[in-house]
């Protein structure tokens, strides 16, 4: 089973414990009917309340307690009682059921109270047996023995498995907290903590093996006089509502990337040079359409964009310095414009 599906599972029907306490219920009701059907056939001279407490024991199990995968102090008792019940009425192999309930005690109370969940068990087993014996011969006395010895032989091995089921399930745990923190910092180190965009690292990793693609080269104008105009803190809010716009104006497939500083690079895999330059023009319109303001006074804020398309053949520095060399013509012709990479028309 995956770790999904094993969380999944975790989810709907509790701990390891409440689990282990499903199955060995739903056993435990199915060692009912396997009696209740051996007391119709035989028809012995207690069939009939044989019957009737197979059926209490299953609907009671079963239906009643659907909801409660926990063995509660009530049903623990009820079930004691049904148990010491079949051993009066002579059920066969009632000794199954004991041993399934002792490891529903066992589940609920842990490891601590091993040994009290084994002394009670066996003493309503020895109770019910003594009541029904004619004498208590030796072979009375080893069957028995044989059985409170299996109780607790039953009981250790439950605490085993439980323990290995909880070692699992914290071991899995810590495999989850490693894959988060992995993540994490996985995006800490591939992300760019000012506008969310992805940052120079992953820009270098993410087209290393793109074959075609079209690249925008985004700059904004005049940064370094808005910087010393307006001060560091609104030049990081221009580039973050930058940021969030080429965010917003790209499909799901394309990719964008703060490259450093005031420039911004996008990736717009299996896009044509004419759709490339569409979604430039846009993104230019937009920011110089935003309202940036500071203390109030609205300040004009415009971009460059150099467009270029990588083709296979192409290498990716190749397809960069020819976006760059037709940002900086856009930058000569007065800025504020998209320019098509001339070679690549």
């Amino acid at each position: 089973m995956s770790f999904a599906k094993r969380m999944l599972v975790i989810r709907i029907w509790g701990d390891p414990a409440s689990q282990l306490q499903i199955i060995v219920r739903r056993m435990s009701s199915i060692s009912a009917l396997f009696s209740m059907i051996a007391a119709v056939a035989i028809s012995g001279p207690q069939w009939l309340v044989v019957v009737a407490l197979a059926v209490t024991h299953i609907m009671y199990n079963l239906v009643f307690c659907w909801q409660r995968p926990k063995l509660q102090l009530g049903e623990l008792v009820l079930n004691l009682a049904l148990c010491a019940g079949f051993t009066l009425a002579g059920a066969l192999h009632s000794e199954v059921l004991y041993h399934l309930l002792l490891m529903r005690m066992v589940l609920r109370g842990g490891r601590s109270r091993v040994w009290r969940m084994v002394a009670v068990v066996s003493f309503v087993y020895m109770a019910a047996h003594s009541l029904v014996a004619g004498a208590f011969t030796a072979a009375f006395w080893l069957e028995h023995i044989y059985n409170i010895i299996a109780f607790a032989v039953v009981s250790f091995t439950t605490v085993y498995m439980l323990r290995v089921v909880e070692s699992q399930q914290q071991q899995e745990g810590q495999i989850a907290q490693l894959m988060r923190e992995n993540a994490r910092h996985y995006k800490l180190a591939h992300t760019d903590e000012l506008t969310g965009l992805l940052n120079h690292r992953s820009y270098l990793e993410k087209t290393a093996d793109l074959q075609q693609y079209a690249l925008l080269i985004v700059d904004i104008d005049h940064f370094k006089q808005l910087n010393d105009a307006y001060g560091h803190l609104f030049g990081d809010q221009v580039l973050t509502i930058i940021g969030n716009i080429i965010s917003m104006n790209i499909r799901s497939k394309d990719m964008a990337f703060r490259y450093g500083g005031e420039e911004f690079a996008l990736v717009l895999p299996g896009t044509s040079l004419e759709l490339g330059f569409k979604i430039a023009e846009r993104l230019r319109f937009q920011v110089s359409n935003c309202d940036f303001f500071h203390h109030g006074e609205r300040v004009k804020v415009t971009i460059s964009i150099g467009v270029a398309l990588k083709q296979q053949g192409l290498t990716c520095q190749d397809a960069f310095q020819e976006a760059d060399s037709a940002l900086y013509r856009a930058k000569r012709q007065g800025r504020n414009q998209c320019v098509v990479f001339e070679t690549a028309i």
